[in-house]
């Protein structure tokens, strides 16, 4: 932690931690106490960013999703992508980019859950972001996600839910679905959304592996995180979620494809494989 009286310290180190990072924004937090001004740069300069993205088939969108991610990144950073076995040129499409922070590697083919889960255990970053591979990140995004990581261990933004050309429908996923936390109300109805996720390495501890027969990662990563870790939900809207059609999840329209029976077993199942982490 540095004090320093006048702003043209400050400016002139924020120069210089541009230029070690050689990042698009710059990012620190400051805190006004009497005459001084004092700001913490530690974080930002040693910690490493990874986005762990799942694919599969994804040829149409991906692109469009990928430039939004790599201008945030730095060049110590990462976009880690397990891919499910496409079929289409996927691969050829990441490829395209010779961008030496995309890394890929071979999904478990077994669904999208363990498909994420393959990308987090090959993240190495302090800071890990999860990613759809048809939406678009907003500008901000990274640095509003990691500026709420200073405070606690998972973070939650709104979005603004999108047509296939990402336009706005005028509606944001808080309007559908209200945030909320604790552990009982989130394993009744997760609001946990998991492109619209990111948090620290710490919470790595709890979260792998991932048990088996969990139907879907961000609620698995919810209760884990809102029993053993400190959330929070912020409301910037930060993504463009894209709603085309073929996509993975029923979020937007409210409609589980599972039986009544099916719903208590799973909920049933996370709750036993989320108390068995107590002793891990």
């Amino acid at each position: 932690i540095l004090a320093v009286e006048t702003l043209e310290l400050v400016y002139i180190f924020s120069f210089i931690i541009l230029f070690l990072r050689k990042r698009k924004q710059l990012f620190f937090i400051a805190i006004f106490k009497k005459s001084y001004l004092c700001f913490s740069i530690f974080d930002y300069l040693c910690n490493m960013i990874s986005v762990c993205m799942a694919t599969y088939n994804g040829e149409r969108y991906i692109k469009e999703q990928v430039s939004s991610i790599l201008q945030q990144l730095g060049e110590d950073d990462e976009l880690v992508v397990s891919d499910d076995g496409s079929t289409d040129s996927t691969l050829q499409v990441l490829a395209s980019f010779h961008d030496s922070r995309i890394k890929v590697f071979s999904g478990p083919c077994i669904g999208l859950t363990y498909n994420f889960e393959n990308a987090i255990k090959n993240a190495s970053g302090d800071y890990l972001f999860l990613s759809d591979q048809d939406d678009v990140w907003e500008p901000s995004k990274v640095e509003r996600m990691v500026a709420a990581l200073q405070d606690v261990d998972l973070v939650i933004s709104d979005a603004w839910i999108c047509d296939e050309n990402v336009v706005s429908t005028g509606k944001s996923l808080y309007d559908i679905c209200k945030p909320h936390k604790g552990f009982w109300p989130t394993l009744y109805h997760t609001t946990y959304i998991g492109c619209c996720t990111a948090f620290r390495r710490t919470i790595l501890k709890k979260l792998l592996p991932f048990p088996p027969h969990i139907v879907m990662h961000d609620y698995w990563i919810g209760q884990i995180a809102d029993l053993y870790y400190k959330t929070t939900f912020i409301p910037d809207k930060l993504l463009r979620y894209r709603r085309h059609g073929n996509n993975t999840s029923a979020l937007t329209t409210g409609i589980s494809p599972l039986s009544l029976y099916e719903k208590l077993s799973y909920r049933y199942g996370i709750f036993y494989y989320v108390l068995r982490r107590w002793v891990q």
